[in-house]
């Protein structure tokens, strides 16, 4: 019985030899490329990443990907560039991203309404926005009736205008106000006071930059209204236990990217042209510049500019809420505690 069942076999092993081949062959080809590629997509984590802009300020998980350092940590991350807070933050409230990059204003009501998302690194201590005009305007008096122009009325420049620069300037005063318009982007907005269509615009630091070659200044610099402001990655509570370990890795991925921003002007450009898609030197050379003296290596989340998001919320219940209870800094103590970022220091 043994020695028939024997036979059967060896009949069996003989009319597949050739898939067995083949089998044994791609074992050895695999083995063969993980021990060549420790850190291949196999053995990596996958990880994703969705960016609620596409300014400089939204620009580090990118670099990030340019710069090859995802594989080094060991994740296979996918960063998705949609553009709009919005978005991101219905995509992360869905479970479709493990991390949103974004300003965070529409996050403060998502907290406030009850939905557990948390703020976990800044990379962007400051507000950018300049307000840019034609050369005539020299007073933002001269706006109080003036049409200005945003991406979107709920985004985070119709935030800053209501909230920061018209009570700055008194135009939120008055028989006579202005009107915020929503122009779909930041270039469609810019563009539109080129054209007349709108009398001001507020930009980001790179929008600023590109638009003063077609006659637009800055009326109002963030300096002069010096508000605190917060872009960097916010996630969902049960997200920072789940995927912690993933998490913390693509901080540091990101805080090296941010050292070569600084350290290696070259590459740091060459990235900026392919995340800008454009050939400009001397614009990449400012931008990287730009990043190279505001980006920190250590990112914290403070409650200064958590209280900024705060001002802007149109919930109730802003009013009394505690800034800490929207910041998970474990992330990036624990980063520190190891000493990772002294490396970058230097």
């Amino acid at each position: 019985m043994i020695e028939g069942c024997t036979k059967k076999v060896f009949a069996l092993e003989r009319c597949n030899v050739n898939s067995w081949f083949r089998a044994c062959l791609a074992f050895i080809l695999i083995t063969l490329l993980q021990s060549l590629h420790p850190q291949n997509a196999a053995s990596a984590e996958k990880f994703v990443c969705i960016l609620g802009g596409t300014g400089t300020r939204h620009a580090i998980p990118v670099l990030t990907a340019t710069f090859g350092l995802y594989p080094k940590y060991g994740l296979d991350a996918t960063i998705v560039r949609i553009g709009s807070g919005t978005v991101a933050t219905a995509a992360l409230l869905g479970g479709e991203a493990d991390v949103i990059n974004t300003s965070g204003p529409a996050l403060i009501n998502a907290r406030l309404a009850g939905t557990p998302v948390l703020y976990v690194t800044n990379f962007s201590d400051w507000s950018d926005a300049h307000l840019l005009v034609r050369p005539e305007v020299t007073s933002m008096e001269q706006l109080r009736s003036g049409k200005f122009a945003v991406p979107g009325l709920g985004g985070g420049y119709a935030h800053m205008l209501r909230t920061f620069i018209f009570p700055k300037y008194g135009l939120d005063k008055g028989a006579k106000q202005p009107t915020i318009l929503s122009a779909g982007d930041t270039p469609s907005a810019l563009s539109g006071v080129v054209n007349r269509q709108y009398d001001a615009a507020l930009a980001s630091y790179e929008n600023y930059v590109a638009f003063r070659k077609q006659g637009l200044k800055a009326l109002v610099v963030p300096e002069d209204v010096n508000v605190k402001w917060y872009t960097g990655l916010i996630t969902l509570e049960k997200k920072i236990k789940e995927r912690r370990r993933a998490m913390i890795q693509f901080i540091k991925a990101q805080i090296e990217a941010v050292s070569i921003i600084k350290k290696d002007p070259t590459k740091a450009r060459a990235a900026l042209k392919n995340y800008f898609r454009s050939s400009d030197d001397d614009l990449m050379a400012e931008y990287q510049n730009y990043l190279a003296a505001k980006l920190p290596l250590v990112t914290r989340v403070g409650t200064d500019n958590i209280k900024s998001l705060l001002l802007t919320s149109t919930n109730p219940a802003a009013n009394n809420a505690k800034p800490e209870e929207f910041i998970d800094n474990s992330l990036v103590e624990e980063i520190l505690r190891e000493g990772f970022v002294k490396q970058f220091e230097k």
